[in-house]
Formats: C-alpha cells, structure tokens, sequence
C-alpha cells in the first residue's frame, strides 16, 4: 500500500517578492504563521482542508508542515467551478462572523492593494467591509482547490466581505489560463449561481455580487494591458463585471 504527503517549509523570510511579503505580526494581514495556525485551530475544516501528518518547529525558526497530498487540480469546467462555489458558499455560511482573534486579521484587500500599487477606491471598500465579514482564503484560485475537493494554501486567511474569494475563483481563473477565456461568461455565471445557493440566502444578494463584481474588479486593477492575452480577456471581464454590478 502507498501512501504519500505533502511537506511545506514555512518561515519568516528576510527578503523575497515585495508584493508578497511575511510579516512578524499576528494582527497583520500577511503574518507569517497564520497557515500553521489555521491549520492548527481548525477554523478552516469547514472547507475541506487536507489532514495535517504533522507540524514540527525546526531548530532554525520554520515550520515543517507535512500535510495529506490531495493530488492536483483537475481540468476546469464552468459546471465543476459552479460545485466548487456552492461548497464554498456553504463553509463560508458557517463562518460568517467568526469570534476575533489576533491571527484571523480583517484588512487583507486593502493591504494587498497598496503592495499592489493600487489606489484604493474607499468608496468600494468602505461598503465592503460594513458588509456582513466571514472567512476567507484570500486566493481562491482555482489552482488551489484539487481535484480531491480539498483546499491548499491558507498563508492570507483572514476576515473579508462575502463573495470576495467566489470573485477571485472566477477571475484568477481566466487571468491564469485554469480555463479557457472564451468561457468566462459562462464561469462568472456558474460560479456566482453555485455561492449564492451555497449561503442560502444568509447575506443579501446585492452585497454578494456587489464584493463579487466591483470587489474582484478593484482587486486586479493592477493588471496590465498588452502583457498576456489571458491578463487582457481578464480586464475585459472585470470591466463587463464591473459595469453590471
């Protein structure tokens, strides 16, 4: 019989990519142990998250997270990322203002912005976050759900408006090429059907396709035009998006 599992080394870098940097600090969005911790707390099982093997601190400051390997991510279709929202929704359902913590920060947006080098629109995010705040993974790409339904890399957990991570999902996909972008229609409405029935009815639906339309739209902001043509169909996308909302 085999048996195989995926080791994660986690550690507070010196240096690294500046738009995706490692902070010291429980409260700050980018803190550094916070996939540990979630793991550790169990806040995220509603998810469906791989099993933890193990979590050893090792002599040099990191953590050796040795996790179950859920395989990889299978080939998208509007229909499956539709499922994989309805989950989604669900979880998020059940973690709909979770008690306060230290390392479960609000805020990720808006710093993830500035590193970005967006200007932040206050408008969008003042009304995101007086909406009802729940859990979320932060990059809900479709790279990190598996084909085993299993959901990867909670390194940017935190609080944030419901539909936020449904937009990422849809987004992210077509900016990454998870699918085609002749499909993004197609997904958009897949995926936002799927979330809606997924939170049955727990948030009001303007909110959620406002954080999902004008929410995910300001969030890759940054991408630029001319670079990739998946980047442009994105623009495209978040524009009709944004317009709709």
């Amino acid at each position: 019989m085999s048996d195989s599992a995926v080791l994660k080394v986690i550690r507070l870098a010196e240096s690294g990519d500046s738009r995706w940097p490692a902070s010291p600090d429980p409260a700050h969005p980018y803190y550094w142990r916070r996939e540990p911790l979630a793991y550790e707390s169990g806040v995220i099982a509603p998810f469906g998250v791989p099993r933890v093997r193990a979590s050893v601190e090792r002599a040099d400051g990191s953590i050796a997270l040795w996790l179950e390997d859920g395989g990889s991510s299978p080939a998208w279709t509007p229909e499956l990322l539709g499922h994989v929202a309805r989950r989604l929704g669900r979880a998020q359902r059940q973690l709909l203002d979770p008690p306060p913590k230290p390392w479960l920060a609000p805020g990720f947006l808006r710093e993830y912005l500035r590193l970005h080098g967006v200007a932040p629109e206050d408008e969008v995010l003042d009304r995101l976050e007086a909406m009802p705040q729940t859990l979320c993974h932060n990059d809900f790409h479709p790279a990190n759900v598996l084909e085993s339904g299993l959901v990867i890399d909670w390194a940017y957990r935190g609080l944030g408006a419901v539909g936020l991570d449904a937009g990422v999902l849809a987004a992210d996909g077509i900016a990454d090429e998870a699918f085609p972008a002749e499909q993004a229609n197609d997904v958009a409405a897949a995926v936002l059907e799927g979330y809606l029935r997924g939170l049955d009815g727990v948030a009001d639906e303007g909110d959620v396709r406002f954080a999902f339309a004008r929410g995910t739209a300001l969030r890759l902001s940054w991408l630029p035009r001319g670079d990739r043509p998946a980047w442009d169909a994105t623009i495209a996308f978040l524009q009709r998006l944004a317009s709709d909302a």
